[in-house]
């Protein structure tokens, strides 16, 4: 069900618009629902078992596996996967799509932390949108293609996700896999954008794993769906004043400043949806918001 609020869509600003606090906001709600912990725990036990061991690639002596991660972020995940397949195959061409400067950075600063369990892997940082890297591979004539692709969290910011998910398997090695995560199509977070949409911009889509499927089934692209469950505590969003309960509210609306931004009747009534049980269990006095993820393991 759509919001009914009359809110002017011209107060409200995607958070894709300022990097900065998308970092500072992201930065607050990860570490409140772990997510680095869920994701990094994802690449380090299933990533093996569903995708590095089922690899069907062939590469020739002296030449390097080639991937591809969009939306690589500050990298917790992306090393972690990289490690994996670096057990198998000892030289990584590894390309990291990321359009935040300040989240290359700390991925870069990473990759100097772990130099000796990366050995053989080499990254090319792009900052660039996925949309605008997709471009540019395209006008410089580069037909490069991948045993490996992962997309996290990176489809909402996309013109066409549909056409998205379709070029990307183009990309990809015949025998290589590609992952593809975001929010499930049962989780809060989608009832939450489902019911605001005029969230969305022209920077940002909401969709979800279903879309995803659908993509894939449509397009007859073979899939295997992964679900994992995650909660995040954002107690301190219903606290008056409280700066990080305030960054929580933003990344979930994925608005700027949403409590400057938005109107009172606004404010109250996504709070109230963000805290009922469509979104949010209560637990010991806690409100956990309903954070599932789902990965969409692709197979060429």
């Amino acid at each position: 069900m759509a919001s009914k609020s009359t809110q002017d869509k011209g107060d409200l600003k995607s958070i894709f618009h300022d990097p900065d606090h998308y970092i500072k906001s992201f930065g607050v709600y990860a570490q409140a629902s772990a997510k680095y912990q869920v994701l990094a725990n994802w690449g380090e036990n299933v990533f093996s078992e569903v995708v590095a061991e089922k690899l069907q690639v062939n590469i020739a002596d002296g030449e390097a596996f080639r991937a591809l991660g969009v939306g690589v972020g500050s990298g917790e995940m992306d090393t972690k996967m990289m490690c994996k397949l670096r057990n198998r195959y000892p030289l990584i061409s590894n390309i990291a799509v990321e359009p935040a400067a300040g989240q290359i950075k700390l991925y870069q600063d990473l990759t100097t932390k772990m130099a000796a369990k990366l050995n053989g892997i080499t990254t090319d940082w792009r900052k660039q949108g996925l949309d605008e890297f997709r471009r540019s591979k395209v006008e410089s004539g580069d037909t490069t293609k991948y045993h490996f692709i992962s997309s996290i969290h990176s489809l909402y910011y996309v013109d066409d996700m549909e056409d998205t998910v379709k070029w990307l398997y183009e990309q990809l090695e015949d025998g290589g896999m590609m992952l593809i995560i975001t929010v499930s199509d049962d989780s809060g977070f989608w009832r939450l954008w489902n019911r605001y949409k005029l969230f969305e911009d022209q920077l940002l889509r909401f969709c979800n794993s279903e879309h995803i499927r659908e993509a894939c089934s449509k397009q007859k692209i073979p899939f295997t769906n992964y679900k994992q469950k995650s909660r995040v505590d954002i107690t301190d969003s219903f606290e008056e004043g409280n700066v990080d309960g305030q960054l929580k509210v933003d990344f979930l609306a994925h608005v700027v400043d949403f409590h400057s931004t938005a109107s009172p009747a606004l404010q109250q009534e996504l709070l109230e949806y963000l805290g009922g049980p469509e979104c949010s269990e209560r637990r010991d006095g806690e409100v956990l918001f309903d954070n599932d993820w789902d990965a969409v393991i692709v197979t060429k």
